[in-house]
């Protein structure tokens, strides 16, 4: 099975080093992390990385203080590329106003098998199709 090469930005370090771990060690994982950040900032820190992302995963920490600036940036440095915004179920309303940026809302609670399908099928999807 071809893997799907994923990022991962979040300022929450044990968020990314659990996604780190569950996607590099899980065996029915679909994807490769290619990137790693804590900020926007950092990304330029990984430019060791090759490969680029077919799919983020974002926190909605990152986001929420200038969201069209913050996505411009996601967009000039990723272009195309499908988007998951993890969002706890308390901050979901608030994040309701990333919906035209991003592909779908993504809870960390989510069960692994259960994202390990969510990101299949937006694998199958063409990146420029946004779905609601």
């Amino acid at each position: 099975m071809e893997r799907i090469n994923i990022g991962i930005i979040t300022n929450v370090r044990k968020l990314l080093f659990a996604y780190r771990i569950l996607f590099s060690e899980h065996e029915q994982s679909p994807a490769e992390v290619v990137l790693e950040a804590f900020s926007l900032e950092s990304i330029s820190s990984n430019s060791h990385f090759d490969e680029k992302p077919e799919l983020l995963l974002l926190d909605y920490r990152l986001v929420f203080k200038n969201t069209v600036l913050f996505f411009s940036l996601i967009d000039h440095f990723y272009p195309h590329t499908v988007i998951l915004l993890i969002v706890d179920q308390a901050h979901l309303q608030e994040a309701k106003r990333c919906k035209s940026f991003i592909h779908s809302f993504l809870s960390p609670n989510l069960d692994v098998l259960q994202l390990f399908k969510l990101i299949r099928n937006f694998s199958l999807v063409p990146p420029f199709v946004k779905s609601h």
